[in-house]
């Protein structure tokens, strides 16, 4: 990933319009390095790209024949996870700015089966862990008091 840990600070203005024009929307800042949420009300969500660590799909049935809603769960570290839906305004476009910093999210909808009544979780980015390098030595023996 290409973005730092400090995000751009982003101007006050488009904050502001985001916050009270948005709502229920959400898109990329990739020159922020930024995801930016807005659920509803004065309620605006920034995380950055660097933090997120893992990228999962997940559906949710509401009881209907032809309704069964895809989500998006961003987990961020050390914060909560940023849930998306894709029923809010630019999600596709979201999907779409994204499959270059997080690979395998454009398989988001194909992920999921369509099977009524049946929640699946579906990991479809996780960022790599540097694995500790292994010891050949055998462990030392605790000292003896």
């Amino acid at each position: 990933m290409d973005h730092d840990d400090t995000p751009a600070r982003r101007p006050l203005f488009t904050r502001l319009r985001e916050r009270l024009v948005s709502r229920g929307a959400a898109h990329v800042d990739l020159l922020a390095g930024l995801i930016v949420a807005t659920p509803g009300g004065f309620r605006m969500r920034e995380v950055p790209l660097a933090r997120v660590s893992r990228v999962e799909a997940g559906n949710r049935d509401s009881g209907s024949d032809s309704w069964d809603t895809v989500f998006l769960f961003f987990h961020v570290d050390d914060d909560e996870t940023l849930v998306l839906s894709e029923a809010d305004k630019g999600f596709k476009q979201l999907v779409a700015d994204l499959r270059e910093t997080f690979p395998g999210i454009e398989g988001w909808e194909s992920a999921i089966p369509p099977v009524k009544f049946q929640l699946t979780s579906v990991d479809l980015w996780r960022r790599d862990v540097a694995e500790a390098p292994e010891s050949t030595d055998p462990p030392e023996p605790p000292d003896r008091l």
